[in-house]
């Protein structure tokens, strides 16, 4: 049996469309808003998304950050500018933000997103 690696893309829009719980459309927002970068396959007319399972997990924070009330503009600047914030200034809820903000940052899609630019 073949195991994957976690980085290799594998998963079509409409598999990670059931697997996050949220429309193809709002994953195609997400790629046009810039905070994932699926691999396109250039074998087939349309160039089909593929996601591999970091990005699906790197979605799963994006998608606990906006339920958390975080909107797209806003994580795209967390991301662009590496926020910093001392827990004595957090609100519980913000703790809950701080932790997934701190998870993008080690995640391995953030870095491949950063070199993409």
């Amino acid at each position: 049996m073949t195991i994957l690696a976690k980085d290799v893309p594998f998963y079509q829009i409409s598999q990670v469309s059931k697997l996050l719980g949220i429309t193809s459309d709002r994953l195609r927002t997400y790629e046009e808003e810039g905070l994932v970068k699926p691999y396109r396959a250039r074998h087939t007319k349309d160039g089909k998304r593929l996601f591999s399972l970091e990005e699906i997990e790197w979605l799963e924070i994006i998608r606990e950050l906006i339920k958390l009330g975080v909107t797209i503009p806003v994580i795209r600047i967390i991301l662009s500018s590496k926020f910093k914030a001392g827990k004595d200034l957090l609100r519980e809820r913000d703790e809950n933000i701080l932790e997934l903000i701190e998870k993008l940052y080690s995640h391995p899609v953030y870095k491949k997103l950063l070199s993409s630019k």
